[in-house]
């Protein structure tokens, strides 16, 4: 099962696809790799009072994290529709904590 804590925070918080009605054993990769980068010891906040919208960030995710996820061929509506709907919440957080500078590409990179 996932992590409970983790998917009322994240999950809840910044995923418009998330239904608490699912397989709770599905996670994208933006998921994971928030799991990854706690369990690693980096101190992730989950504050959505600064929505910040960063390119570069978003190109360098899309990039280095959604094409190793598990949805990213057939079942990522971001992708498939090239932008034009909304992220997971993963990809939503991990874009304003690069955007904050909490978060380095790098430490994405690292962790996948």
């Amino acid at each position: 099962m996932k992590n409970p804590e983790l998917n009322k925070k994240l999950c809840e918080n910044f995923c418009s696809y998330y239904k608490p009605s699912k397989n709770s054993e599905l996670a994208c990769m933006g998921f994971i790799v928030t799991e990854r980068l706690i369990k690693s010891g980096k101190k992730i906040p989950f504050d959505k009072s600064e929505q910040v919208s960063d390119i570069a960030a978003r190109k360098k995710l899309i990039r280095n994290m959604c094409a190793s996820c598990a949805f990213y061929e057939s079942d990522c509506d971001f992708i498939l529709q090239e932008g034009k709907a909304l992220p997971c919440g993963g990809f939503i957080l991990l874009e304003l904590l690069i955007a904050r500078r909490i978060v380095a590409i790098d430490d994405i990179k690292n962790i996948i």
